[in-house]
């Protein structure tokens, strides 16, 4: 049976943690499935980038660090990030991702890649998922000094070109402008 990575994370844009992920989940396994989540939502502080500019980053991203047949090892899914107010079971997310997945590599059991809270992560999952889940946790104090995608955007909207030079593919290097716009615009959507 093949062994199955996946990561999951919004990419509001990629950056080098994105990447270090990934590239631990494919010395353990056959293949990793990226999953880019919130894939429904775009123009909004926390969200500024929609789906489509998302996933082709990632794309030239994976191709720069990983060689242009990284879609051998590596599969994308977009998936929709349905919470609101109303809704806010995180079973059901978990359920939603879970299967997901299995629909996708038609594997039940995978590494869970991810930089979050464990308990909260875990919490997705009820106890039946989460035993055919090797959960893979990392800290994001510990690598690349706290990196996230919020301070990559707040170093685009400031034109720190050293930190997004040293912190982030040179995709994001060459768009910085493009990405630059779209966030100022995001900021202004309530």
């Amino acid at each position: 049976m093949k062994k199955i990575g996946i990561f999951l994370s919004r990419m509001q844009p990629i950056h080098n943690a994105h990447l270090w992920m990934i590239e631990n989940a494919l010395k353990e396994n056959d293949e990793v499935l990226i999953i880019i989540g919130s894939a429904n939502k775009s123009n909004y502080l926390r969200n500024p980038l929609d789906i489509s500019l998302r996933t082709e980053l990632v794309e030239e991203a994976l191709k720069e660090k990983f060689g242009e047949s990284y879609n051998k090892k590596i599969k994308i899914l977009q998936l929709a990030d349905w919470s609101t107010e109303q809704i806010n079971d995180d079973t059901e997310w978990g359920r939603l991702i879970y299967y997901s997945v299995v629909g996708k590599t038609g594997v039940r059991e995978f590494s869970y890649y991810c930089a979050e809270e464990p308990a909260k992560i875990k919490g997705w999952f009820e106890e039946e998922i989460q035993s055919r889940i090797n959960f893979r946790f990392f800290s994001r104090e510990n690598e690349f000094n706290g990196l996230s995608a919020t301070k990559v955007r707040t170093a685009i909207l400031e034109d720190n070109l050293e930190f997004i030079k040293e912190y982030c593919p040179s995709i994001i290097v060459k768009r910085k402008e493009e990405l630059k716009e779209i966030i100022k615009l995001a900021k202004t959507i309530e």
